[in-house]
């Protein structure tokens, strides 16, 4: 599977949270007469990822992330240059997910916690920088922490169809996308000339609908 800035490349290993279970972000800055929380804005998500990145190039190895190998993914549409453009809709997704690399070895950490890209992309900076002051005591926990979010994004993990290829379908509404699902599994079925591999692919590209789309009230 490609990964690509938009739409957004969620990593198959990694359950979806429910959209009933997301919550509210508390990751902007206090509003100047001290009430409340100012929301925070998508440049500054974006930008807080990007420093908290580029403290670890800065740690000593120029190239320990190199530029080029980022990808902030969510279903945003894209500046020229790539990143997410500001100033538009919340998509129906929050979802958000950076890939790059770190020494050389591909990274994949997602988020989808909050109700708001903005704050998902807050809490993958927080995760980068609490994973770089680990480094800072003991390089070998820091490398066994990563060890899953390189996992996430490791070739087999990536190479699984999306759910959404293996069911045959665009539908961001579940009851649509159950009644694929079920076509799918007549046409699969070993009982109807398909095979067990394929029926088990529809079966787990149901579970990962589910989990992303939620059950619909």
């Amino acid at each position: 599977m490609t990964i690509t800035a938009s739409p957004l490349c969620w990593p198959p290993g990694k359950p979806r949270t429910p959209p009933s279970d997301r919550k509210p972000g508390r990751f902007g800055k206090r509003n100047s007469n001290g009430w409340g929380l100012k929301e925070l804005t998508l440049a500054e998500g974006r930008t807080r990822v990007l420093s908290a990145l580029d403290r670890y190039t800065r740690a000593g190895h120029p190239y320990r992330v190199p530029p080029d190998t980022i990808i902030i993914s969510s279903d945003l549409a894209l500046r020229n240059d790539g990143l997410p453009r500001s100033g538009q809709r919340e998509p129906k997704d929050p979802g958000a997910a950076v890939y790059f690399e770190l020494d050389g070895q591909q990274q994949c950490i997602p988020c989808d916690v909050y109700t708001r890209i903005a704050d998902n992309l807050a809490a993958i900076a927080d995760v980068i920088e609490s994973l770089r002051t680990i480094e800072r005591h003991d390089a070998g926990l820091m490398r066994a922490a990563f060890t899953g979010f390189a996992q996430l994004a490791s070739p087999e993990a990536m190479g699984r169809p999306h759910w959404r290829t293996v069911l045959d379908t665009d539908s961001q509404h579940l009851i649509e996308v159950q009644a694929a699902y079920r076509r799918k599994l007549r046409e699969t079925h070993p009982d109807r000339g398909g095979n067990a591999d394929a029926f088990h692919a529809v079966q787990e590209a149901w579970r990962q609908a589910e989990a992303e789309l939620g059950r619909e009230q």
